[in-house]
């Protein structure tokens, strides 16, 4: 050996990733890789000692650095490159960037990176593991990276970075991000192999590795079930991406017996390092034979292969992160990329938990207090895990003894003193008899002792024909006595597995529950089969059969009555595995498709069988059933079956059709029974009824032209005039069916572009005019059904009218029928008072961070979107989201995390919503209603915005009504109210609203809002129209306004359209409709609202004469507009404007014209003359009527109104 080789020879046996120190004599270099040449030279050494080969990359140098030198190598100095600085920054280059070629052995080196990697500005060594080395990298940008070096070199593509990169690409959240690569090249037995030597992957920052956790926890006497059934959960997430996203492969008989050599020769090897096992030899075959032999080998898939919890982190904002999917080291790589049960990984973790329990043991725990600690976490991880099928208690067993055997040759080579806990693992799962087949895979418990389908510890109970003595021709599987009365009771949280069909060894055994029964039969396409009572409702048989049957159950009761009907358990899930996984990380688009109620219908040999499928989030509820019109609102007969860790039960009931009445009945931790409406009920009952109700969509809808117009155009760069209603008051007792007629009739002839919807969604009570809902996916039953709501807007848009609708996402009332304290706990709301209650309305707040909360806020918006057609969302209180102090007094509110007042998540989750639904849905308006002055309300959520399209502007509704309820004679000097609106009217993209909120409660109407006699009134408002419609910025009119209504509105009596009779409100909504008239013809009221090249005020400071003038503009001189609004009680006759260009120029709007009720001052023509005014080198004299405007337009553009 050289003198350098001579130097690894005792340097590798100290070092924890060297598994031969028994064979370090004979240490050989086979090749090498120069990174970077010089002094000092930094290159990837190859190190053979005959067994294995290293990866060894080392720092050569003239001068000494810090810290010890591994030897020397031709008079240089020769350090460990993953111990320096210098050598850090090297090894990342040569995972992202390098190419060099190899010497000796080796051939070449590729980098490749995975986005742009920037500046290192520190860097440093991790300590401890035991099977590679890894780096950490602070970065110049703040982020941080993590860099492995593969120790052993293996030929093939190692499994870490092809899966981690796999899962990411797939969108998991529960790796961490790839950052590049160092693929190698050498030669190996006269052919090239090409293997990967590093990796470099995104660190957490923060972040505490699973081990960690679970030590402190057990030390401290603690067990998160929460957190381990989370963990259960992230596994499962993987293995479902893995097999999605990789090739699977059928465990045939030759694969089989792959597999269990494989295990039978690390049990060799285990035994031979460890001869006191040779006693366990037979015993040790026997578990595999009886694995071998199972009918429940599962398809075969990509997995982690060496999962345990040092290879889990704990991260903040992402929860458990899984690392390392390079497989067990001491494993050939063509077995650690064989694909593989996902069972493998299961039993590692159950084995880290054993770990764990032992850990704590020699740090001075009770011993039974570690094993109780240790067995409660594998059932919680089992349980997060969720289902497995039948028969997999077998294979489990052996991977789980193919682990402990793997940890014995580990211990013995690296920790000897710790031999102790793998040999007890392994004496227990020696110790077990034959294990149960579980009714629920959540409920395998780590050691089981019964062959029966009992719970762990619960009393064996066989059917009552059992108990008499008579002898049955198949046993029925045994079930324990409390999960029969559970599952009698409807209380059992996993009813599927007691309840329908279950087949094992070629008898299947059917369970079903009916109460009052006198007999039951169950009817299969081959025979008829008696049930026998086994217990309080719960009737059993079972039968021969090779495979599940098709079946219906016959039942008789008192009376000589027969109903035969299908069996809701015998159906599979209706809920998917990546739906739950969407609505766990919050991301689920179509939430309304999931959950809720469904109508849905299955083919079998026996016959189509149609019903409803009920599908509900209730994470902390102890059970659940649904009750309805179906089961005569009595529930133990239809409870719902949870669905792994989602927090959703499930269950599909024959029969249950469109148009029944139903509630879930909820039963809190406490054991009482609490009926809820369906969170996701798309039609209810109407009001003061509560129960949600079956619907199914079956409107044809018409308006693809409309929809495609709206895809393709900009609304804000067209005419937007919104008429907003109330419809239950609009004319009341109306229906959809009748606003259908009625509604468009009058829009259309008024002109206006839009209709905004006061909230549409179901609500309690009246008064709260739908902004305190119950049911956010429901339209009203006050007024019809979802699909006449349908049709109303269908026939809007044949109209050429735009449907907007008012969205309360800010909070929700304390209704304890609906989602309020759900499942007996927060689950929609904060459950911090200071952020969960709303002091002004005593109601509930959302809770914004919770995935599953946001995820059916962000989903209602889009259901309105997509089922409804609806092209605009109007988002109510918005200011209430954005603050935590919103009407909190101090004391009563808690600062974010950066000590401020912002409410982060509900900022987030406006942004979410408005992003989503425009990339959804093009072509919709998202509309806020925020009264404060938040920055950025229209700004692009990808610059900090909040990503709305119009902002509510309350600062000139709220100055425009100051300064008109001023005498005319005083509103000199409030001038600056009625122009100050324009100080920052491009600041945001603004909508100028006169609103129901400005006419109710004491407020009065607009019309007596106005000063003077009844005509001064209406020429007040004719004036502000004539100023809101030319005024930058969209504008939206409360109904009633347009003719005047004199009384405030109120919602339980509805509009006085008897007003109408009288001329003088007629014309008043003669003028509304002529505003639209020239508003939709005049491209420079709507082209360019939101910019100043839009707008240029003529005089802004004739206070004296309560007068403005301005110019509207488009990119067509011809198309300008000129306005003049007087505010004052008396005519200005010869009034000088000043204009912009000379020429012919025609009055084509005066409001005080005497078709509109006016006084007839009026200007019949208008000659522009060349005496400068206004800064201009022309104006013209101008009669301006008292309390009116004018409106100006180049005569080429004039366009008579009729």
């Amino acid at each position: 050996m050289t003198v350098l080789e001579q130097d690894l020879a005792a340097w590798l046996p100290t070092q924890r990733w060297f598994a031969s120190s028994d064979t370090a004599a004979t240490v050989r270099i086979r090749g090498r890789w120069v990174l970077v040449p010089g002094d000092p030279q930094v290159e990837i050494v190859i190190v053979d000692t005959g067994a294995t080969s290293y990866v060894v990359p080392l720092v050569f140098c003239d001068t000494a650095f810090k810290g010890d030198p591994i030897g020397r190598d031709h008079g240089r100095l020769v350090y460990d490159a993953t111990e320096l600085g210098y050598g850090h920054k090297v090894l990342l280059d040569a995972a992202t960037a390098l190419w060099v070629e190899g010497v000796g052995d080796c051939t070449t080196l590729t980098g490749r990176a995975e986005g742009e990697i920037p500046g290192i500005a520190s860097s440093k060594k991790f300590t401890g593991e035991q099977s590679n080395t890894s780096i950490m990298y602070e970065l110049t940008d703040g982020s941080t990276i993590i860099l492995k070096v593969f120790r052993v070199l293996a030929a093939g593509l190692n499994p870490d970075v092809i899966l981690t990169r796999a899962l990411a690409e797939a969108g998991s959240p529960h790796v961490a991000a790839p950052r590049g690569s160092t693929l190698g090249t050498w030669q190996e037995n006269g052919h090239e192999a090409t293997g990967h030597l590093l990796v470099a992957q995104e660190f957490l920052t923060g972040s505490t590795d699973a081990w960690q956790v679970m030590t402190d926890s057990a030390a401290a006497g603690i067990l998160d079930e929460d957190a381990i059934e989370a963990l259960g959960a992230a596994t499962r997430s993987i293995h479902s991406t893995l097999a999605s996203v990789m090739p699977t492969d059928e465990a045939g008989e030759d694969t089989r017996r792959t597999l269990v050599a494989a295990w039978r020769r690390r049990a060799d090897d285990a035994v031979s390092r460890v001869p006191e096992l040779e006693r366990r030899r037979a015993d040790i075959d026997a578990v595999y034979r009886a694995a071998e032999e199972s009918s429940a080998w599962p398809s075969l898939q990509r997995i982690h292969g060496d999962l345990h919890l040092g290879q889990v982190l704990d991260a903040p904002d992402r929860g458990w992160v899984i690392l390392d999917f390079e497989g067990e080291p001491l494993r050939p790589l063509t077995e650690r990329t064989a694909p593989d049960m996902a069972l493998r990984d299961v039993a590692g973790m159950l084995r880290s938990f054993d770990y764990v329990g032992g850990h704590v043991t020699r740090h001075g725990a009770d011993p039974a207090a570690a094993t109780q600690w240790t067995e409660g976490a594998q059932k919680a991880f089992l349980r997060g895990y969720g289902e497995l099928p039948n028969g997999s208690a077998d294979l489990l067993r052996a991977l789980e003894l193919d682990k402990t055997l793997y940890e014995v040759s580990y211990e013995i080579s690296h920790r000897p003193d710790w031999l102790d806990v793998p040999l007890a693992g392994v004496e227990a799962i020696l110790g077990q008899s034959r294990p149960a087949e579980p009714v629920s895979a959540a409920e395998i418990p780590p050691r089981t002792t019964e062959n029966s389908l009992s719970d762990a510890g619960g009393s064996v109970l066989a059917s009552e024909s059992t108990r008499k003595g008579a002898i049955m021709k198949h046993e029925p599987l045994e079930v324990s006595m409390d999960s029969l009365a559970a599952v009698a009771y409807g209380d059992y949280h996993a009813p599927h597995d007691i309840l329908g069909p279950h087949l094992s060894d070629g008898t299947v055994t059917i369970r079903v529950v009916r109460h009052l029964a006198t007999a039951v039969t169950i009817v299969t396409p081959d025979g008829e089969y008696e049930a026998e009572h086994e217990y309080n409702g719960v009737w059993v048989v079972a039968f021969a059969a090779d495979e599940t049957p098709d079946y219906r159950v016959r039942t008789a009761y008192a009376d000589d009555l027969v109903v035969t009907g299908d069996d809701p358990y015998r159906f599979l899930p209706t809920v998917g595995e990546l739906d739950l996984y969407l609505f766990g990380e919050g991301r689920h688009e179509e939430l309304w498709r999931v959950l809720g109620s469904h109508v849905k219908e299955f083919a079998s040999p026996l016959g189509t069988t149609r019903g409803t499928s009920f599908a509900v989030w209730a994470p902390n509820a102890r059970a659940v059933r649904v009750v309805g019109d179906f089961n005569h609102w009595s529930g133990r007969s239809h409870a719902m079956r949870t669905l792994g860790v989602s927090g959703v039960w499930e269950l599909f009931i024959p029969e249950a059709e469109v148009g029944q009445g139903y509630k879930y009945e909820i039963q809190h931790q406490d054991g009482s029974w609490h009926q809820k409406a369906d969170p996701m009920a798309r039609r209810t009952e109407k009001p003061p009824l509560t129960a949600s109700v079956i619907t199914k969509a079956e409107f044809e809808w018409d308006d693809d032209e409309w929809l495609e117009k709206r895809r393709v155009t900009d609304p804000l760069k067209g005419p937007v005039s919104i008429y907003e209603v109330h419809l239950g008051s609009w004319r009341p007792e109306l229906s959809f069916e009748d606003l259908t007629k009625q509604l468009i009739s009058h829009v259309t002839h008024l002109g206006f572009t839009h209709v905004e919807l006061m909230p549409v969604a179901e609500h309690p009570y009246g008064p709260s005019w739908g902004y305190q809902v119950t049911s956010y996916y429901a339209p009203t039953a006050r007024i019809g059904t979802p699909d006449e709501f349908r049709r109303l807007v269908n026939e809007l848009h044949r109209a050429g009218i735009g449907v907007i609708m008012d969205w309360v996402p800010a909070h929700f009332p304390k209704d304890a029928w609906a989602l309020a304290r759900f499942d007996g706990t927060p689950l929609y709301e904060d459950p911090d008072p200071t952020r969960g209650e709303h002091p002004d309305w005593g109601t509930y707040i959302f809770n914004y961070g919770r995935h599953e909360v946001r995820n059916f806020l962000v989903a209602n918006a889009l259901y309105w979107l997509d089922e409804f057609h609806i092209d605009g969302i109007r988002v109510d209180a918005v200011a209430s989201l954005l603050y935590l102090d919103y009407s909190r007094e101090d004391g009563q509110w808690r600062p974010n995390v950066y000590g401020g007042r912002e409410n982060l998540e509900a900022i987030s989750f406006l942004q979410e919503t408005n992003a989503t639904a425009y990339r959804n849905h093009p072509g919709i308006m998202m509309i806020a209603e925020e009264s404060t002055s938040w920055p950025g309300v229209t700004g692009l959520t990808e610059n900090g915005g909040l990503g709305f399209g119009l902002k509510w502007n309350m600062g000139w509704m709220n100055d425009t009504l100051h300064y008109l309820a001023e005498e005319p004679i005083n509103r000199r000097y409030h001038h600056g109210e009625i122009t100050f609106s324009l100080v920052y009217a491009f600041s945001e993209q603004f909508l100028l609203p006169i609103s129901h909120d400005e006419v109710v409660h004491g407020k009065g109407s607009l019309y007596a809002k106005m000063p003077g006699d009844d005509w001064q009134k209406r020429a007040g408002m004719r004036a502000l129209f004539a100023y809101q419609w030319a005024h930058p910025g969209k504008q939206l009119l409360f109904m009633g306004q347009e003719f005047a209504q004199i009384d405030e509105w109120s919602e339980g009596r509805g509009l006085d359209w008897w007003l109408l009779d009288n001329k003088n409100h007629d014309q008043v909504m003669r003028l509304v409709k002529d505003l639209n008239t020239v508003y939709t013809d005049s491209p420079a009221l709507w082209a360019d609202d939101f910019t100043n090249h839009g707008f240029e005020w003529i005089d802004v400071s004739d206070g004296d004469h309560n007068t403005l003038s301005f110019i509207r503009k488009s990119a067509d001189e011809k198309d300008w507009l000129v306005a003049v609004v007087n505010f004052a009680g008396v005519p200005h006759e010869n009034y000088r404007v000043g204009l912009p260009f000379p020429g012919e120029w025609d009055e084509v709007l005066n409001t005080d014209d005497p078709k509109y009720g006016g006084s007839g001052v009026l200007n019949t023509s208008v000659t522009v003359e060349k005496v400068g005014w206004n800064g201009r080198a022309q104006s013209a004299a101008l009669r301006v009527p008292p309390l009116g405007a004018v409106y100006l337009r180049p005569r080429s553009r004039k366009r008579p109104l009729n």
